[in-house]
Order: C-alpha cells, then structure tokens, then sequence
C-alpha cells in the first residue's frame, strides 16, 4: 500500500474503484483501514474509495504531536490534496463520524456530503478516551515509556494509547522511547484538553456547529455507552434536513450497510 506525505505525516493508505471520491475515517484514537476491509470492494464498484491509518494507527508514521480537531480534519485535506481529490464523499465511525462532522464544518467547500455512522459522545465516551491517555502518561511518569509502549494491546480496548507503529517499528519505537517522559505525558494530557474540554455534544462538536452543517447528511446510529443512541438522536435534530438510516455498525452489517450508503449518494448525485 502506498503512503502520502500529509501535515508532517506519512499516511498509510488504500484505495480501490472508480467514480466519486469516498473518503472514509477510522474510529478511535488511531483507527486502521483494516475494519473498513468488508465494504471497500463493493462500495467501490460506483465509487473510487480511499481509507487510511489515522496518523497514530496502523502504518501510518507521524511525530508525537497533541492531537486537535483541527489536525484530524486536516489531515483528511491534505490526503485528497496528495490523491488529487478537489471534493469527496466522507464517511467514518465512532472517531471517523466526529472526523466527517468536523470536515463538513470546516470545509463545506470540499465535502459533498456526509455518512457518519456508531456517533461517538457523552460522559462515558469522553472519560473512556481520557482514561486511555490519561493512563499512558501516567505509566510513562511512573515505569518509563517502554512500560507504556509495551502496554499497547489492540486486544485490550483499556490498554494505554502509545502509537500502534512503535510495535513493529524498532526506529519508531526507539524515538518515542528517547524522548523525555514528561514531554511524552504533556503530549498525551495536552490531548486530551484538545480532544474533550468543551460543550460537546458528540465528540468534538457543539450544538451550534452541528446546526451550521449545511451539506447533505445522513447518519446511523450507535446503541452502547460509548454510542449512544440517545447522542445520534440529538445530533439528528440539529442538523438541518439531515437523513436517520436504522443500519447496524459496517463491521456488523456490511452489506445492509454499502447498500444504504450507496443509495444515498446516488439520491445527492440526483440532486447536484
């Protein structure tokens, strides 16, 4: 798989198809394609679609930087301006929905419209993702960031955030290792402060930015604690004209899942 070099990152990505861009985000805190794998092949028999390691996932490679919405939405521009892509479809779940979200307000221009699915927000969520950094830098202060390397389990949604490249990169993982353990927790507390201090309804946006969403959108709700259903219900009401689809999660349902998506993006194709 090829990378493209985006806001001082090496992202990792995959591409498949012809026709409208889609561009889709992975969740959490540094989401993979890999999960994205069930629906790429048949979304892509309309559309050219693209997912990619978030810049702390997978085999994308990028500095220990605070993470910021900003630079989460950024980096999807930076990726459609390495691809060529002037405007896409955007979609993305958990993480990825508050990525489309955020890149439908601040690049209205850019996005023809939006399928976030499994919104992500309210306490539990919040304090699940905080706790993950939160015990990172913790580990980091108090055994060293090896410790808080070795920690990492993809298995173990409570292990410690640390970058996924560090596992199989010995390079990688020797930079994170050399720097400066109190640096490393600023990093990760900055982050949080980034990512969660604010009147967010769900992750990342206000009342008011969900009502200035003025492209076509269509969203699928969760049904746990850290989606729940009760947030994509609200988010719903917010967003002018916005579309509610009753679809399970892609990884559980991928084909009722492609089909919905499909047909909406050929109801916006009708109507541009």
């Amino acid at each position: 798989m090829p990378t493209a070099k985006v806001n001082g990152a090496e992202i990792y990505y995959g591409e498949a198809g012809s026709g409208p861009p889609v561009i889709l985000s992975a969740g959490g805190l540094q989401g993979t394609m890999a999960g994205y794998e069930p629906v790429m092949e048949e979304l892509s028999r309309e559309h050219r679609v693209i997912s990619y390691d978030r810049r702390f996932g997978g085999q994308s490679r990028s500095p220990l930087v605070v993470q910021t919405w900003d630079m989460v939405c950024q980096d999807v521009m930076g990726l459609m301006d390495a691809l060529g892509i002037e405007e896409a479809y955007l979609g993305g779940g958990s993480f990825g929905a508050a990525i489309s979200f955020g890149c439908a307000v601040r690049y209205p221009e850019r996005v023809r419209a939006i399928f976030p699915s499994n919104i992500a927000g309210g306490v539990i969520c919040d304090s699940y993702l905080a706790m993950k950094l939160f015990k990172s830098a913790d580990m980091a202060l108090d055994q060293g960031i090896k410790a808080a390397v070795d920690a990492f389990d993809t298995a173990d949604r409570f292990s410690p955030f640390t970058p996924e490249r560090a596992q199989y990169d010995p390079g990688y993982r020797k930079t994170l290792e050399d720097m400066d353990p109190h640096d490393f927790a600023q990093v990760m507390r900055d982050t949080i402060y980034a990512l969660f201090e604010g009147p967010y309804l769900s992750l990342g946006m206000t009342e008011k930015t969900l009502k200035g969403i003025r492209i076509p959108t269509m969203i699928m709700p969760g049904n746990n604690d850290i989606h729940p259903r009760g947030v994509a219900q609200q988010v719903h009401r917010l967003i002018p004209n916005c579309k509610w689809a009753e679809v399970a999660p892609h990884s559980e349902a991928p084909g009722e899942y492609v089909r919905r998506v499909v047909k909406f993006l050929a109801e916006v194709e009708a109507n541009t």
